[in-house]
């Protein structure tokens, strides 16, 4: 689908941190979204308004390997490895200096939230990603 990658580097705040003093795990799926964004962005796209449609998560999952601590620097890289008629699965893949944290996947739907339903993903998105390949 996307060969290449798209990284943006987010910072663990104070605010991250659990009682074990490390990243909490809802806290990184936080910043998960905000790196979401940050993709979506690199098209001039967002959730709200993905080439005229919007964008939902169906599934996520995400395998915790490592800590981290507050003040790390954060490497987020994503790519986009599958897509079908609706939807696309987005992996995520993030690093602390050069040690895995944590991987992501995330399935992301299109949806007409005017008609509160499914919609095609966008030919729009469509060229952009069969031009990846």
């Amino acid at each position: 689908m996307m060969p290449h990658s798209i990284s943006t580097q987010l910072t663990v705040r104070i605010s991250d941190i659990n009682y074990g003093g490390h990243l909490a795990h809802d806290r990184l799926v936080s910043l998960l979204h905000q790196a979401r964004c940050d993709f979506l962005a690199h098209f001039s796209a967002s959730e709200a308004n993905f080439f005229g449609t919007g964008l939902i998560m169906r599934t996520l999952h995400v395998d915790y390997l490592a800590e981290a601590f507050y003040g790390d620097n954060l490497l987020i890289t994503m790519h986009v490895t599958e897509s079908g008629h609706t939807w696309f699965i987005l992996e995520y893949h993030v690093q602390v200096d050069d040690k895995t944290i944590a991987t992501a996947q995330t399935k992301m739907v299109a949806f007409d939230y005017h008609k509160r339903r499914v919609a095609a993903l966008p030919k729009d998105w469509r060229h952009l990603t069969d031009k990846q390949e």
